[in-house]
């Protein structure tokens, strides 16, 4: 039974709060607060320290605790019930269901070692004590909810969750298919499909490979010759597309779930660079934003003298992004191909089977029992089934924007079983980066582009994750599951992928961009990859050096850079099309915003209206070009989906691609024609939503930054638990990054973007800066719960020092626990 004694104040002012509880193990832990409420936590082992790590995730965040775990688990209906948007909450359990995140998280538990395990326990461990301790969250008491104890399965079905929202080719790949489809029966053509949206992109500059004299991959076939034959054989037979209004109950849902994984920013400096001799790192993942933020700052401190300091994720024990004062190190998506999809070829007459190597096998079927929490406080069931075949689950039980006739589609995904907590130790104890590279070799389960530095001056890259060997196709479309010709040959060895110490340039980085040249590693790692609009920018800024300013100035104010490189690669064409309309004298509107747009020079500033013109050009072009390619769920797909980019710029800067032309009306417009009509329609729009002014026009009035609370659309709780408005500097491809959906065409709110930062002077951690959009705090009416917002917003943070002696005296309350 844990026993709270009372809280009390020093002079400094110190509170010390004590709490004591029955354990076989008699482990000390302290805990320091600083003024932001930041623990800096010390203890002998590595176990005490997870344990206190818990602890302070239960007494912040242990809400945003429940709400994790019942994601990951598909039970967010039972705590939400029905309120919110229930096919959004379905969606979200029955694709957590289907996935099987708990089934993963337990085979890694399992697969893991007793070491990481013990880690995982000690988490769980302190996440009980807190709860059992702690004041219960204000959103327990609101909605009569009391929690279930933490385990360590809970803590590894999170990390299956975002395991799986780090894999960004299958939806692609689903995508490809319905435009194929699509085509297939409105008079189109596959060539057509892939001419509009390419298997394969290539997307310089490049940090690993060259590209080779020889394609190795140019004998094999960009679609299967045996699935062509089977989708042009279904289209004969199938039923006409509907009414192009009709969407299917739960495509909206499932494309407002499916707007792609993290995505973020790093980079990682030599010695060279930063003129000190010590390496240097920034690393900013970027997540959906919620009050709080789904990142943590903490420090542990062993008592024989080491330190880790950094951000980790709610529900996860490990500094993922942070520094031992040896190595620094940050993560962002790796783009790494480990999904594929089969298509199964059916049984005639037998609508349980499939067929594999000319057998029938049967569809295994799993019967999930949804609890949904009535608004009385009432519980009732919902059965559903779902199916799977020998390739994985079917998208046909969970995805409703294929047709109703077609075959079933299976998803097969590479689960990397390298537990991350046995990784974060070893990386823990690294003391270079050949050191941290080795030690991620155990961080498979996630697919990630990892860049490290050290204080000897070493700065360099590694991308270690479960990459099946395919030999016969590249795995950016879908295959034939029934042949057997197109299975996974085993995996790629971890220790077999790139990597790279010390480029000649000084520097490292990525933006989830294309790492590696794809050609060069004779294996398809990945032919996807975003925009390489961030990683240019971030190597432009890093190669002109940092002046006269400090390490930790120069890299901070980079991660708040707004230019989107995305204009530079339009400005042509678009030039082109709007130049004439400048001097337009009888549609001044459209000349006053041509001229505001190609004066731009790409910078996203709040009060300027280019930014909002460029976006809204964008968005209208899109649905312009599409609407008569593909179906509406596709279409609202991609308009929504944060990892498009790739498609949407090669479709906008290609006058080549075959979506300029009208299918509808055999109209051949020209790309110059098209951008012209349709930058009229955007001037229209605009003036019609924000007034006929264009100074009205703004960046900030149109790209809305808030951030809410999972209660905040409760008008009697909005303005307690939500923040903002915020003024944006950026847009979604830009080093700062706000990310948002195109579905609005002349609005676009900001969703996702960074979690936390970190900037990390290996010379000079004191000096090191590592923040939050929000707090430490979960609770509203915790000083806690956003106080690091303003140095958030202009590019600050606090401290990373890892000085005990200077930090404890400084700290403003102390928890002892004893386990």
């Amino acid at each position: 039974m844990l026993m709270p004694f009372s809280r009390f104040h020093w002079p400094r002012p110190l509170a010390i709060f004590f709490v004591a509880a029955t354990c076989q193990a008699q482990s000390e832990v302290t805990i320091w607060l600083d003024s932001h409420g930041v623990p800096h936590i010390e203890a002998a082992d590595n176990d005490s320290l997870t344990y206190g790590i818990g602890y302070m995730h239960g007494r912040d965040r242990r809400f945003q605790l429940e709400l994790l775990k019942l994601a990951a688990a598909g039970r967010l209906r039972e705590l939400v019930g029905d309120q919110g948007d229930q096919k959004v909450l379905a969606s979200l359990d029955i694709y957590s269901r289907v996935l099987d995140f708990p089934g993963h998280g337990s085979a890694m538990l399992e697969a893991g070692s007793a070491a990481s395990r013990a880690t995982l326990e000690a988490y769980a461990n302190g996440i009980n004590s807190a709860t059992r301790a702690e004041p219960r969250a204000m959103e327990f008491g609101l909605m009569k909810y009391r929690p279930e104890p933490w385990s360590a399965r809970d803590t590894a079905a999170i990390m299956a969750m975002v395991s799986f929202g780090l894999c960004k080719n299958w939806q692609l790949e689903l995508g490809r298919l319905e435009l194929i489809l699509h085509q297939l029966r409105t008079g189109g053509s596959i060539e057509r499909a892939l001419a509009i949206w390419k298997p394969r992109y290539r997307l310089p500059p490049h940090l690993i490979g060259e590209k080779p004299k020889t394609d190795p991959f140019a004998n094999i076939p960009v679609i299967a010759p045996e699935l062509i034959k089977f989708l042009e054989g279904w289209a004969v037979h199938s039923a006409p597309p509907r009414d192009a209004r009709e969407l299917r109950e739960g495509s909206s849902a499932f494309s407002a779930h499916g707007r792609g994984g993290g995505r973020s920013n790093n980079w990682a400096m030599s010695g060279s660079w930063t003129g000190t001799g010590k390496g240097a790192l920034s690393s900013d993942p970027h997540m959906p934003h919620a009050m709080p933020s789904l990142g943590y700052l903490a420090h542990i401190h062993r008592t024989n003298g080491s330190s880790v300091i950094g951000g980790c994720l709610v529900g996860l024990p490990t500094i993922a992004f942070g520094t031992n004062g040896e190595v620094a190190w940050g993560a962002t998506a790796n783009w790494g191909d480990v999904t594929d999809l089969y298509v199964e070829k059916p049984v005639p007459g037998n609508p349980d089977a499939y067929l594999f190597e000319g057998k029938a096998e049967t569809f295994a079927v799993r019967e999930e029992i949804f609890k949904i929490r009535n608004r009385d406080g009432s519980v009732r069931e919902e059965i559903r089934q779902f199916r799977s075949s020998r390739h994985g689950p079917l998208l046909n039980d969970f995805v409703d924007r294929l047709p109703d006739d077609f075959p079933p589609v299976a998803l097969r995904y590479s689960r990397g079983n390298g537990m991350p907590a046995a990784a974060a130790l070893k990386l823990y104890d690294a003391t270079d980066v050949a050191e941290a590279r080795r030690a991620m070799l155990e961080f498979t389960a996630m697919v990630g582009h990892w860049v490290l530095a050290d204080a000897k001056g070493n700065c360099g890259y590694t991308g270690p994750f479960s990459l099946p060997s395919r030999k016969r196709h590249l795995g950016t479309l879908p295959v034939p599951g029934w042949t057997g010709a197109y299975e996974w040959n085993g995996l790629i060895p971890a220790q077999s992928l790139p990597w790279i110490d010390n480029p000649k340039s000084g520097f490292v980085g990525s933006a989830n961009n294309q790492v590696v040249q794809p050609e060069s590693t004779g294996y398809p790692i990945n032919f996807e990859g975003d925009v390489n609009h961030r990683w240019y920018r971030i190597r432009e800024f890093l190669a002109s050096g940092r002046g006269d300013r400090s390490v930790t100035e120069a890299i901070s104010q980079l991660q708040i850079d707004g230019v989107d490189h995305g204009w530079n690669q339009l400005r042509g064409l678009y030039g082109e099309a709007i130049r004439p309309l400048e001097a337009s004298k009888s549609e001044l509107a459209v000349a006053a915003a041509a001229r505001e747009l190609l004066s731009w020079n790409g910078d996203s500033l709040p009060d300027s209206p280019a930014p909002t013109l460029f976006n809204t050009l964008n968005a209208m072009l899109v649905k312009r070009m599409l609407e008569d390619e593909m179906s509406p769920g596709t279409q609202q797909f991609i308009l929504s989906h944060f990892n498009i980019e790739p498609f949407i710029y090669d479709l906008l800067r290609n006058a080549d691609n075959p979506a300029w032309d009208d299918r509808r009306t055999e109209v051949l417009e020209t790309p110059v024609e098209v951008i012209a009509s349709v930058f009229r329609e955007a001037v229209d729009a605009l003036a019609a939503r924000y007034g006929k002014k264009m100074s009205r026009w703004t960046w900030k009035r149109a790209a809305p930054f808030h951030i809410q609370h999972p209660f905040g659309s409760n008008p009697l709780l909005s303005l307690r638990v939500n923040r903002g408005p915020f003024v944006a500097r950026g847009s979604s491809n830009t080093v700062w990054k706000h990310q948002f959906g195109r579905e609005k065409l002349t609005r676009f709110p900001i969703l996702y973007g960074p979690v936390l930062r970190v900037n990390i002077d290996l010379a000079d951690l004191p000096g090191s800066k590592m923040v939050l959009p929000g707090g430490q705090s979960g609770h509203p009416r915790s000083e806690h719960y956003d106080d690091l917002l303003p140095l958030y917003m202009n590019g600050d943070g606090v401290s990373m020092d890892m000085d005990m002696a200077r930090i404890r005296r400084a700290a403003v309350e102390k928890i002892e626990l004893r386990r």
